[in-house]
This record gives C-alpha cells, sequence and structure tokens, in this order.
C-alpha cells in the first residue's frame, strides 16, 4: 500500500511555529517525515513524500494522483507555555480517517508517554485568522481516502520543544506512526476482504518461548478483526477488567511478548532470567535501539 507523507509548512520557507529556542515547525515536520518514510519501507510499504513546493491542500491532491491510499501529515502544535500533547485529528465524516487517527495516536501515547488530547473532528477546528471558518482542515478533506493531521506536542512549550528537537523522540514517534498504520492497514484490509497480512518479527536466540507471531492491533482477541481470536486461550477476557488481554496482545503484536508452543501464554508463570533477558532485548529492538538477532 503507498502512503502519502506530508512534512506540515516549509512552503517558500515557511518555518511554521517557532518554539522559545528557535526551533522550527517545519525542521521538525521535515525531519519526522524522512524517518516516517524509512519506517513505513521497512514494514513493506510504499511511501510518498508530498512536495514542500506546494500548498497543504494542493500536496493532498498530489498524494491522491500518485496513487497513494493513505495520508498523514505531520504538525507541531503551538499556544500557551505549558501546554502539551499529542492531538489527532480526521476529516468530518471520513470514518476511516478517524479509525486511523485513534490507531496512530493510541500507539503514540503508548510508545512516548506523553499526553493524549486525543482525535479530533476538523469540523471543530477554527484557524487563528479566521474563527469564523467552518471548510476544515484542506489536506484531509482534499484527500479521499483515510488521512489523519497529527499535533506532536507543543513547540511552544521549552520542554516539548526540546523533546520534539531530540533525534531519539523523533525517531520513537516517527516508528509509532509507522506501526499505528500498519495496524489500521491490517485490520482495514481484513475488513475488506484482502489479504493484508501481519507484521512479523525474529525471535531466534531467544530463549525458546515459542514461535513468535505477530499482527492484529490494540483490541486483538476481543473483536471481530482480530487476526487470531483463539490465541491465548489461558489469558482470561474478564482480568484485570479485560486490560491485561489487551496489554498482551499488543506487546505480542509488537515482537516484544510471545508464547509458547501450545499457543498458551502461562499468565502465572514465572520468568526465567533468560525469558527476561529475552523480553528486555526485544523490546529494545521494537524501540529501534538494536538490531534483530540474525
Amino acid at each position: 500500500m503507498k502512503i502519502g507523507i506530508d512534512a506540515g509548512h516549509g512552503k517558500d520557507g515557511d518555518p511554521g511555529a517557532i518554539g522559545p529556542c528557535g526551533t522550527k515547525e517545519a525542521d521538525i515536520t521535515q525531519a519526522l517525515a524522512l524517518q516516517l518514510g524509512n519506517f513505513i519501507l521497512a514494514l513493506g510499504q510504499e511511501a510518498f513524500l508530498c512536495d514542500r513546493s506546494l500548498y497543504a491542500s494542493e500536496r493532498a491532491v498530489q498524494a491522491s494522483k500518485e496513487g497513494c491510499e493513505i495520508l498523514l501529515s505531520l504538525h507541531c502544535n503551538a499556544g500557551g507555555s505549558q501546554a502539551q500533547g499529542i492531538e489527532a485529528w480526521f476529516a468530518h465524516g471520513n470514518e476511516e480517517g478517524k479509525r486511523l487517527a485513534s490507531s496512530i495516536l493510541g500507539i503514540l501515547i503508548s510508545e512516548t508517554g506523553a499526553v493524549s488530547r486525543g482525535v479530533k473532528d476538523d469540523a471543530d477546528w477554527r484557524p487563528a485568522s479566521d474563527p469564523k471558518w467552518t471548510g476544515g482542515m484542506g489536506v484531509l478533506r482534499y484527500f479521499s481516502g483515510p488521512a489523519v493531521l497529527l499535533e506532536f506536542l507543543f513547540i511552544s512549550n521549552p520542554v516539548e520543544e526540546k523533546l520534539l528537537a531530540s533525534p531519539d523522540f523523533q525517531q520513537k514517534c516517527a516508528h509509532a506512526i509507522a506501526l499505528g498504520t500498519l495496524d489500521f492497514i491490517n485490520s482495514w484490509r481484513k475488513g475488506s476482504g484482502e489479504n493484508g497480512g501481519s507484521r512479523s518479527g525474529s525471535a531466534e536466540g531467544d530463549s525458546g518461548e515459542g514461535k513468535d507471531c505477530s499482527g492484529g492491533s490494540p483490541d486483538s482477541g476481543n473483536s471481530p478483526s482480530s487476526p487470531y481470536p483463539d490465541l491465548f486461550p489461558d489469558l482470561s477476557p474478564p482480568l484485570w477488567e479485560g486490560k491485561a488481554r489487551k496489554m498482551v496482545l499488543t506487546l505480542h503484536d509488537r515482537g516484544i511478548v510471545t508464547g509458547y508452543e501450545d499457543g498458551t501464554f502461562r499468565p502465572d508463570q514465572p520468568l526465567t532470567r533468560l525469558e527476561a533477558a529475552s523480553l528486555i532485548y526485544r523490546a529494545l529492538i521494537s524501540l529501534g535501539k538494536l538490531p534483530p538477532l540474525e
């Protein structure tokens, strides 16, 4: 699947918002877009970077003409010096866009620990220059498929500005967006009857807990779209008010947690030291800190 990536701002040198320490939004979004494109390619999808010489709505049209089926628009928020968090916008009435926004935001918050400002309908958006505006966001409205505009933290907040300028944080965000997008693609294809496949990860050299299957979404195992509704039958759905199963399946989907050869999870069985080391190693692989074992 071809995914369009819009690095917000940049047209005619437009810097976007500028932080108190001089960080430019356009520089952050460009760095994020390049890393995101690499992660998308690594996950087996196609990536297309929109032309920054175009206006936002023109970039959406360009992505459509290039055959992109999904569009991701990257921005930094601005406001008060204490404002914080990440939010995801979708075009009013675009239900697939709303699901895409929810999928990406969930993993972004999980991986970065940032404050979630929620998924938002662009019918409620008003540009500062025109508080009476009702036309939504052009980059979302001019793209017919699922599209999301992500506002990464507040560049106006000195603490969040520092995070945004950090290459490690940028990589973490780009990785989370790619995973959230792939989760959406897998469920989208499954819903339309296509063979969307699933993410795969290597567990070679680990403690031998079992085969490392992966794929699905944070709600895997509790919804009709789950690729493996019968996975870990010994992990009770009501445990911890249902959060235990969702947590384990999400980590399994990322290639961090594996089960045993018989398909069980054995939630009450303690870890060995080697199993713990394997778990930590796979978590670091997921964060891009270590390479997969050959």
